[in-house]
């Protein structure tokens, strides 16, 4: 006889409700193993770690408030679900395979960019430990990019919550470049890809905290 596992909570009263169901089915699966939740415990769906936390009212599922710098963790997952359908979306226009990264790994970045204007992202690799694969750059960079006393490592989601125009792009798979300059967006890739039409709104933007 299978034993009984309390199973958090989940508030995303905001988020589409394809992937609240995406989520839902898996806690509902992994409580129908017997596997235990426990407060602390995280979870990776998509580009977000998710955590579970356990106070008088029982367990519920906590994500990070986008648009905040610091990983700081809220009980309204809407906007970190909407994040992770856009990110889906985006994929699927372009009929992409994630190109796996998450929100505590970091990007290697041009010191100036905060004086720059036309930023862009290079996904040079894959994600390795802590490291993203992502180099974040500018075209109007007065720095000699080669030299590496002129870039840094930046924390994705800090490096998010100053230039949220890359939120959409972060799961694109290594070779692809986008640039940004205004309301412009340019994709570069090694091979053509054509769009096609999405099947599954993704909503707005995610709003900043």
């Amino acid at each position: 006889m299978s034993r009984s596992v309390a199973r958090p909570t989940v508030h995303a009263p905001d988020a589409p409700g394809h992937v609240v169901n995406v989520m839902e089915t898996w806690l509902d699966r992994t409580a129908a193993r017997g596997q235990p939740f426990q407060d602390g415990d995280e979870f990776r769906l998509g580009f977000i770690w998710f955590r579970i936390t356990a106070d008088r009212k029982g367990l519920r599922v906590t994500a990070p408030r986008v648009g905040d710098p610091a990983l700081i963790y809220a009980d309204d997952c809407s906007d970190a679900l909407r994040l992770v359908a856009m990110q889906r979306k985006m994929l699927e226009r372009f009929r992409l395979d994630a190109g796996l990264c998450n929100c505590k790994q970091t990007a290697l970045v041009v010191r100036d960019l905060d004086e720059c204007q036309t930023t862009f992202i290079d996904r040079l690799a894959g994600e390795v430990g802590d490291r993203s694969g992502w180099y974040v750059g500018a075209h109007d960079s007065k720095l000699d990019v080669a030299a590496p006393e002129n870039l840094k490592l930046v924390s994705l989601w800090t490096l998010m919550s100053r230039r949220p125009e890359i939120m959409p792009y972060l799961l694109f798979p290594a070779g692809w470049q986008v640039s940004f300059a205004g309301s412009s967006v340019v994709m570069h890739d090694r091979e053509v890809v054509e769009p096609i039409a999405s099947t599954e709104g993704a909503g707005p933007l995610p709003r900043s905290a």
